[in-house]
Formats: C-alpha cells, sequence, structure tokens
C-alpha cells in the first residue's frame, strides 16, 4: 500500500513538475505554401493573437515562430491570397499552410516600375495587357499591337515597313514642339521609343498603361506623356522540378490591302487623255478624232498614214495593261520560331528564350530578321534576393527608297516621297499602258522604280541589349535595401547603296557614278538607383514607403560618310569609293554627332497605407535635376497624391452586395514635366558650326539659346469609379481626367535682323480632358464554354488655350495651332464646287463669299479637323469551347483628319499633273456647260483646298485568332504536356471612307508612304 502511494505522488510529482516546463517558450514551424500549386510563398505574415509574436516567411516559404501558450490562434496574411486563422495545439509542430488566392484582390497585380500591389490597392489609372492579349502577334515593333487595347491609347503607325515604330499618346497631345511619345519601361530600365524593332514580344508577360498623376508622378519629368511598363516573364518552380521547354513556330503571308484604290487602267487612261485633247498624250495625240498632229511645234493636218499609224499604235498600246502593284509588291512571307526554358526551385528561377524572325515586306527590297536571347534569373540566398534580366538582339532592316514618311506631327507641303525612286509614289504615277520591261528614263515611273529595286541597297543592321539587375536586401521583416542599375544599347549601322551603272546611278550629282553611304550610330542608357523599403503590416493597417536616389544618363554619338564615283568592279563596298580631288568632284559627304548627351539626377520618395480592405492613400514626391535645362531652372519637384475606398467593405454597404460584387472609387492629382524641348540636348545654349569666311575656317553662330528657358509642366486631375456586377461577371471602369500643360515648347517668332526666324522658349498652356469607359463581361461561364466580350472606349477633347504673345503657330503649311482650337487644327481654302457653266472652281473667300480665284491668304481654321483622334477604342471577344480558342480584336477611332497628297494629285488634270496617271473617278471631269460633276475642268490649276483634307476614321478587324489545344493520349502525354496548334490574321478588313491604301498613320499629311499589310500566319506551339 505504501508502495502504491509512493509511486502515485512519484507520478504527479513528475507530472505537476513537467506541467510548467510545457507551458515554457517553444518553436513552432511551419511552410506556407500557394493551395493550388503547392508552391512556397515568400513574405507571408505570420503571428500569433495571444502573443503577439509574427514572423515572415523566407524564400521558401518556412518560418520559426516563438510561442509560449499551449493553444495559439495563428493568423496568416498575404497580399493576393485570403486571409488564414487556425489553431495551434501543443502537438502541432513542422505545419503545412495552403493559402487561397483572393480572386477579388488579385484580379491583376500591377507593375507600375517602383512598386507592385494589387488592383485593389491601387490608386492611379493603369491598364493592364497580359500576355496573352499579345501572343501570336508575329510583328516587328511591339507598340503596333497596343492599338485598341486600352482605354485613352493610341497608336498611330507611319507605314508597314517592318519593324518600324508607330506615334503612341496617351490621353492626347499635351506639347507643341516637345516629346509626345510616353516613357518606356522595361524590368525597371528606360529604353529609347523608337528601338522595337529589336525587342521580341514573345518575351513579354504584361504591358502596363500609367496614364494619371498618381502612377506616373514618381518618374516625374520623364512621364508627362504617360508610362508604358514591360515586364519580361519569369521562371516558375514546377511541382514535379522539371524544365519546362517550350517550342513555337509559325508561318504565313502578308499583302497589301488596296480596296480604296483606284488608278486608271489603260483603257481608262486613253479615254482620259481624249477628253484633255492633250497633242502631248499618246491617247489624243493618235486618235481617230484628232484631226491634227504637231510638227515641229507646229499644228498640221494629218494624213491617212498619219491615222493608220495612229490606229495602228494606239491598238499596241491597248495590249499593255501594266497593274503595277504585280512588280512593285509581293505576296511577302514571314516565319518566326521561338524556344524558351523554365524551371527553378524554392532558391533559383529561370527563364532563357532564344527566337528568330524573318518578316518579308510587301515591297520589294523591304524586310526585317531579327535574332534574339534573352535569360531571366532570379536567386535567393539568405536575406538577398537578385534579379539578373538579360535582352540581346540583332535586327537587319531593309527599307525602299525615297519613302515619303513625314516627321511626327508634321510634314511640308509638297513633301517626300514624291519621287520616282519610291516604289509607292510610283503606284500612283505610272502609267498603265507602259511596260515593266521599258528602259528606266525621265518620267518612267514604274520602270524606274524597278530599276531602284535592281539596283539599290538601303539597310539597318541593329544591335539592341537591355540589361538590368535588381537586389533586395532584407535588413529585416520590414526593412529592405534595394537597388537596380541597368543600361539600354542601341547601335546602329546604316548602308545606302545605289549601283553606277544603275539609270540613277548616272544621275548622281557628283560625279554621275552612284554613290555609298555607310553611318555608325550609337545610343547607351544608363539608370542606377538605389534605396531603402518599408513595409509593415499591423492588425488592419499597411504601410509601404520607398526612399530612392536615382540616375540617368543617355549618352550617343555617330559618323558617317557618302562616297561618290563607285568602281563598278567593287560594287556595295567602301573599297569601291573614288578618292576625292577638287577635280573630279568625287569629294565625300563627312557627318558627325555627339547626342543625346544628358543627365538626370533625382531623389524620389513614394509611400502608401492601407486599412484593412477599405482604404489606401498614396503620396510621391520626386526632385528632378536635367542638364537639358539651363541652370536657372534646372531643378523642379513632382508630386502626387492619390486614394481609393472599397466600398463594399463597409458596413453600411451591406444592401449594396446585393447589386455589386466589388465597388471601388479612387481619385489623384499631382504634377509631372517634360525637359526635352530641344532639337539638341544642348539647345538653350548658343551653338555654333563649323563655316568658311573669306576662303578660311570659321565659326557661325547657328542657335541663339536660351538661358531663361523653362520645364512643361502637367497638371493631372483624375476621378474613377470600378465596379463588378453578378458576382464578377460584369466588370467596368470609368475614368474622367483633365490635364493641363503650362510653359509649351514652342518657336516664338523673332525679327529677322536678330539672323534667326524663332527662338524656343516657353508660351502658352494646352488642356486635355476627357473619359474612358471599359466594360467587360463573361457572358458564358461554364465548364466547356466560356465567351468573354470587352469594350473600351475613349474621348479626350484637346484644346489650346493661349500662346502667350502668339497669336497662332504653324505646324506646316496644312495646319495650326491657335486658342480655342485643338492643337495642330487644319487651315485651308474652303472649297465649294465646280461652276457647272464654266467648269471653274470655286472656292470660299476668308468672309464667306465664293470666288473663282484661288488665294492662300483665304484660308481658315476648320474646327473639327484634326490630325490626333478625338475618339478611340477597341473591342474583344474570347471564346472557349472545350479545346477551341478564338479571340478577336477591332479597333476604331474617329474624328481624326489627314491631307491626302496621293489623293489630290490623282485628281489633278492640269498641265503641272496630267502626265501622270489619274484616279478612275476622273473620267467624270468637267467637259460642257451644264456638266454637275465634282471634278473643275482641265484648263484650271490644282490647288490645296479643304475637300483634301479627308476623314481618316476606321473600324478595323485587326486582330483574329483561332486555336486548337490537341488532346494527349496517356502515352504521348508522358514525353509532351501541351500541344496547341493556331492560326492567327491581322490588319484583316477595314471599314474607312479614306480614299488610299490605309488612313492609319503617325500626323497629319498623308503622303507616299509604305501601305499597312494584311497579315495571315498559322502555327504550332508544343510544350514539354
Amino acid at each position: 500500500m505504501k508502495l502504491m502511494l509512493s509511486s502515485i505522488c512519484f507520478l504527479l510529482a513528475g507530472l505537476l513538475s513537467f506541467v510548467p516546463l510545457y507551458a515554457q517558450d517553444r518553436l513552432l514551424k511551419g511552410r506556407v505554401q500557394d493551395g493550388t500549386s503547392h508552391l512556397p510563398i515568400t513574405g507571408v505574415y505570420v503571428s500569433c493573437k495571444e502573443n503577439h509574436a509574427n514572423v515572415i516567411t523566407d524564400s521558401s516559404g518556412r518560418f520559426t515562430l516563438k510561442i509560449t501558450n499551449q493553444l495559439c490562434t495563428l493568423v496568416i496574411k498575404s497580399m493576393g491570397y485570403e486571409t488564414k486563422q487556425m489553431t495551434v495545439t501543443p502537438l502541432d509542430n513542422d505545419l503545412v499552410i495552403p493559402l487561397t488566392a483572393d480572386v477579388q484582390e488579385m484580379r491583376e497585380v500591377v507593375v507600375t516600375g517602383y512598386t507592385q500591389q494589387s488592383r485593389n490597392k491601387t490608386t492611379g489609372a493603369v491598364s493592364t495587357i497580359k500576355a496573352a492579349a499579345i501572343d501570336n502577334n508575329p510583328v516587328g515593333s511591339f507598340d503596333v499591337m497596343l492599338q485598341g487595347r486600352a482605354p485613352g491609347l493610341y497608336v498611330g503607325t507611319p507605314t508597314g515597313q517592318p519593324g518600324e515604330a508607330g506615334r503612341v499618346t496617351i490621353r492626347g497631345l499635351g506639347s507643341i514642339n516637345g516629346d509626345t511619345n510616353p516613357l518606356y519601361i522595361v524590368d525597371g530600365v528606360p529604353i529609347a521609343a523608337a528601338s522595337f524593332a529589336a525587342l521580341n514580344t514573345d518575351d513579354f508577360e504584361s504591358i502596363n498603361v500609367l496614364k494619371d498623376a498618381a502612377s506616373t508622378a514618381p518618374y516625374g519629368s520623364r512621364a508627362a506623356n504617360g508610362v508604358v511598363v514591360i515586364t519580361t516573364k519569369k521562371g516558375m518552380a514546377l511541382p514535379d522540378g522539371k524544365v519546362r521547354i517550350n517550342y513555337k513556330t509559325q508561318m504565313g503571308f502578308s499583302e497589301v490591302n488596296s480596296s480604296k484604290w483606284d488608278m486608271m487602267n489603260t483603257s481608262q487612261r486613253l479615254q482620259f487623255e481624249e477628253i484633255l485633247q492633250d497633242p502631248n498624250l499618246p491617247g489624243w495625240a493618235y486618235s481617230a478624232n484628232n484631226p491634227n498632229k504637231i510638227v515641229n511645234g507646229v499644228s498640221t493636218p494629218k494624213t491617212a498614214a498619219d491615222y493608220a499609224f495612229g490606229k495602228h499604235y494606239l491598238d499596241s498600246l491597248k495590249t499593255i495593261n501594266t497593274d503595277w502593284r504585280k512588280y512593285l509588291l509581293r505576296k511577302a512571307f514571314t516565319q518566326s520560331h521561338t524556344l524558351n526554358l523554365s524551371g527553378g526551385n524554392d532558391r533559383t528561377l529561370f527563364y532563357i528564350a532564344a527566337s528568330y524572325l524573318n518578316q518579308e515586306g510587301i515591297a520589294l527590297n523591304s524586310s526585317l530578321k531579327r535574332y534574339s536571347l534573352r535569360a531571366n534569373i532570379q536567386n535567393t540566398s539568405g536575406r538577398l534576393k537578385s534579379s539578373l534580366s538579360v535582352g540581346l538582339s540583332t535586327a537587319a532592316v531593309r527599307y525602299i527608297q525615297d519613302e515619303g514618311v513625314a516627321p511626327q506631327g508634321g510634314a511640308a507641303v509638297g513633301g517626300g516621297g514624291i519621287t520616282e525612286k519610291n516604289p509607292i509614289a510610283s503606284l500612283y504615277y505610272a502609267l498603265p499602258y507602259q511596260s515593266p520591261t521599258d528602259s528606266a528614263g525621265p518620267g518612267n515611273f514604274g520602270s524606274n522604280a524597278l530599276d531602284v529595286y535592281r539596283n539599290s541597297l538601303r539597310k539597318d543592321n541593329q544591335i539592341k541589349a537591355v540589361v538590368s539587375l535588381n537586389e533586395d536586401f532584407r535588413l529585416s521583416s520590414n526593412l529592405h535595401l534595394i537597388g537596380t542599375v541597368g543600361i539600354d544599347y542601341q547601335q546602329s549601322n546604316f548602308t545606302n547603296y545605289l549601283n553606277p551603272d544603275s539609270y540613277y546611278g548616272a544621275q548622281e550629282p557628283n560625279g554621275n557614278r552612284g554613290s555609298y553611304q555607310r553611318s555608325l550610330a550609337t545610343r547607351l542608357g544608363l539608370i542606377a538607383n538605389g534605396g531603402i523599403r518599408y513595409n509593415k503590416k499591423w492588425g488592419d493597417h499597411e504601410l509601404e514607403a520607398n526612399l530612392l536616389a536615382e540616375m540617368n544618363r543617355i549618352k550617343g554619338e555617330g559618323f558617317g560618310f557618302t562616297g561618290y564615283g563607285l568602281n563598278s568592279l567593287l560594287l556595295n563596298t567602301p573599297a569601291g569609293v573614288s578618292q576625292g580631288t577638287a577635280d573630279n568632284n568625287f569629294i565625300p559627304a563627312i557627318s558627325g554627332q555627339t547626342t543625346p548627351d544628358n543627365l538626370l539626377l533625382s531623389q524620389i520618395a513614394i509611400a502608401r497605407y492601407s486599412y484593412s480592405n477599405k482604404y489606401t492613400l498614396s503620396a510621391s514626391l520626386r526632385r528632378d535635376g536635367s542638364s537639358q535645362v539651363p541652370a536657372l531652372n534646372r531643378y523642379k519637384y513632382f508630386y502626387a497624391v492619390g486614394g481609393s475606398w472599397n466600398v463594399l467593405s463597409e458596413s453600411f454597404a451591406e444592401r449594396l452586395r446585393t447589386h455589386f460584387s466589388y465597388l471601388r472609387l479612387r481619385a489623384s492629382y499631382g504634377l509631372t514635366g517634360n525637359a526635352g524641348g530641344f532639337a539638341s540636348d544642348y539647345g538653350y545654349r548658343e551653338l555654333y558650326a563649323p563655316a568658311n569666311y573669306a576662303g578660311q575656317s570659321a565659326y557661325e553662330l547657328q542657335t541663339p539659346g536660351n538661358p531663361a528657358y523653362n520645364w512643361e509642366m502637367n497638371r493631372i486631375a483624375d476621378v474613377a469609379v470600378e465596379a463588378g456586377f453578378f458576382k464578377n461577371r460584369l466588370r467596368t471602369e470609368l475614368d474622367f481626367y483633365n490635364r493641363i500643360t503650362d510653359g509649351l515648347f514652342v518657336n516664338r517668332n523673332l525679327s529677322l535682323t536678330t539672323g534667326f526666324a524663332t527662338i524656343s522658349s516657353n508660351e502658352g498652356r494646352i488642356r486635355n480632358r476627357g473619359v474612358e469607359l471599359m466594360i467587360e463581361g463573361d457572358i458564358i461561364k461554364q465548364k466547356d464554354w466560356k465567351v468573354t466580350a470587352g469594350l473600351n472606349l475613349a474621348y479626350n477633347q484637346n484644346m489650346v488655350l493661349t500662346l502667350g504673345n502668339e497669336r497662332k503657330i504653324f505646324a506646316d503649311e496644312a495646319s495650326m495651332s491657335l486658342p480655342g482650337y485643338a492643337l495642330g487644327t487644319f487651315y485651308a481654302v474652303r472649297w465649294q464646287g465646280v461652276d457647272p457653266a464654266t467648269g471653274a472652281p470655286i472656292y470660299l473667300t476668308k468672309d464667306g463669299k465664293t470666288t473663282n480665284t484661288y488665294n492662300s491668304g483665304d484660308a481658315v481654321p476648320m474646327a473639327g479637323k484634326v490630325y490626333d483622334p478625338p475618339y478611340k477604342g477597341g473591342f474583344t471577344l474570347n471564346v472557349t469551347y472545350k479545346q477551341f480558342e478564338v479571340s478577336l480584336l477591332m479597333s476604331f477611332i474617329k474624328g481624326m483628319s489627314r491631307l491626302n497628297y496621293p489623293n489630290l494629285y490623282a485628281h489633278s488634270g492640269d498641265a503641272n499633273y496630267r502626265q501622270y496617271n489619274q484616279s478612275a473617278d476622273m473620267l467624270n471631269i468637267w467637259q460642257k456647260p451644264g456638266d454637275h460633276v465634282a471634278y473643275a475642268g482641265a484648263q484650271y490649276p490644282t490647288f490645296f483646298t479643304s475637300r483634301d483634307i479627308m476623314s481618316a476614321d476606321y473600324l478595323k478587324l485587326r486582330n483574329l485568332s483561332i486555336a486548337y489545344h490537341v488532346p494527349l493520349g496517356t502515352n504521348l502525354s508522358k514525353y509532351i504536356h501541351g500541344l496547341k496548334v493556331f492560326a492567327y490574321g491581322q490588319n484583316l478588313f477595314s471599314f474607312m471612307k479614306w480614299r488610299g491604301f490605309d488612313p492609319e498613320d503617325a500626323n497629319d499629311i498623308a503622303q507616299y508612304e509604305y501601305p499597312m499589310p494584311r497579315m495571315i500566319t498559322g502555327g504550332i506551339n508544343v510544350s514539354f
């Protein structure tokens, strides 16, 4: 008995002594992972409610938490996942905690370059274009595929030449002489706006378009026209630990879309020449209806032999009916191949890709051939997370000669491209009864263009490198040291060669024996920033703050020569250039440059505070110092504030939840700037250039400079509402914005006694205000069926409020800027019609009276006639049925006008232009009194009038994609992860009033630009 009691007492004592030991601190270990992919989640906030202990998971998703209570309620929080609570017992350890994605919060992650967060916690106007939307686009310049994808974003493509960049504007034009392109960022590195031919879109993961101050102000003076942030693909650790290999190839063709091109054939041309009764044209000179012939400049009656010869000659001409499109254009072939590898583990992720694109242009001699390589590597080692992104590519671009592409935003009337070297001009000017086998010679547009094709080369070999290294060192769970260094390097090696034995080689002014041009230009952009990031979560509160210092340096240079007197035995090489002397007229032309050359130093502060899932406030402050601005005004501060409110998170919104899936309001206001208003980075200084004075070398003043030059400043306000309905089946977003640009870069007129016509200065103010709407809905959402449609619309009202001391500023001879009108408003003498009695053109004077006399002084501004479209948008449709996918994009613009030069000259029967081919409807030219027609009599000269400013509106079926995911059997699935076959079409159909190939362009004047092609491709995508 005593032994039993002793044993019981011993056990009780042991238990009592054990209890205090159990109640002491212990370490709870666990791992947090994604509930779907089972991959680890880094940076998860794990806390114990009872003793407030907390910790952040490491790169492998693991944590160790010190707890003291026998029972602990764990709270697990991570951005983009639903908050989870779970009770831990004394026996629990080595936990595996799965988290479920928060669909509402993670509608998408918004990357703004300096920061990223869920869209639910953004305060800015940001449109995101995912990789799936731009997949299978075999384009040479990625900006072309952005049209119609995001509200407020406009892309005008100046040419169908493969690889050429377009004019991109976000929420309208905000400058007269300054840059209007947005800032482009690739993995944290700013890149040049015109160097997209060497970028491979297959490497893109997403494109974020930043439009308001809250999203763009952190970029300060570089963000005046918005920001486009491109994120490239990163590696992903797969559950099976294997490397994913993906190969995609596609092939196809492109051809000209010429639904509104209607030049005369031979029969129509000869009929037109009879109407003109011009003895210098064969249709009348040899006509049986013409009783006379010209002999030594004297009109003489024809003989019977003359009539017989004339009939024979006209019959021979009628046997020739050349469609010059078949000789100057072609069905061009395209092929591309992409191979990428992706994989990794909980510490290192990698993505490696190589691609090849060979795209022929529809004009002979034009093409783009590109090779690209990308390697993205992410590594986490202890507290240090490193991300290295390397993109290397080379592109060989071949061009046609003398294409009529005007500078963005303006062109000279009578402008480029109207030469016999330009095959696009020859499509309009070449006569149909001329044979392609005719020898090149004066006026033989078609044969001359073919001669240039055979005997010239215009090529640009480009090298592009975009490299960035991002470092993140975790000092503590809340404080990180961050930094980025990156380069954007571009080299352009340009060649322009003209064979000395060709027709045009013999016309070369310097020596009449061809020419050989070579130039090399380089541009190096460097960025380096570093600072601290603080992120703290406590309870329902979250605070993120960034303090950074940044340097942006851009340096470029170039040199080149043009040599003459080529040796016919040494073609297309500098070795064939003759030594130039004062006697042989072979003096070479030498060129050189040391621009761009500028430096931007900045200090940046960015902060965001979020409370629960209800409120978010953001603020940014940036100080920029630019070498492009005089020292007096060099440093400026830029700022933005923004806020968002998730209304449904409020307790009073219970009734609203029956109607809305989500409802969010946001607003922002801020200041951004623009420093680049000069053509040169040294434009504010007095610049000199070499000159010759009295036979001696000298310098002469080239630009007057302006030491008081200042920045353009943009003040932007934005308010918006975002809403979802029917369990988020319908999603909408509505933005209202107002953007005021002060201190416009303009060329102020000077007295010619100063030696200069203008001086660059800051004058005036422009306003852009508008509304943007996005609607997207899942019309059908079933297991096998899914149909999603989307519509984005934007309206922008542009108005010049004042030009300071200037009354009006001419962009060129066709458009101008003046207060009360939109920037770039056309002005012209107004066309009133044709006098049926005399066939004379009727114009309106400045005060509205009719006249038959053309006077350029009667030109007036034409309200509503602008080249930057006020209305723009796109419609998308995505249909999935089992293994089938169909997607399409239609884009449109409305309210855009352009001066249509080709159409003007194709309707000019006067003596200056009648020797060229004309539009078929010129057969309805005025001939006799009483004719009510659209075209004046051929005896009257042709002038530029309001009728030549044509609507450039269009509705396009821009993209159509059809894909089929091939089912894989049990045996095949062991080796192949996925197999997709697809067909893709681009620029398939256009609905427009425009007369010509395509109205889409980047400026106000249509000249003889390379037509936009229609492209159809097919391919396969297989992953292992």
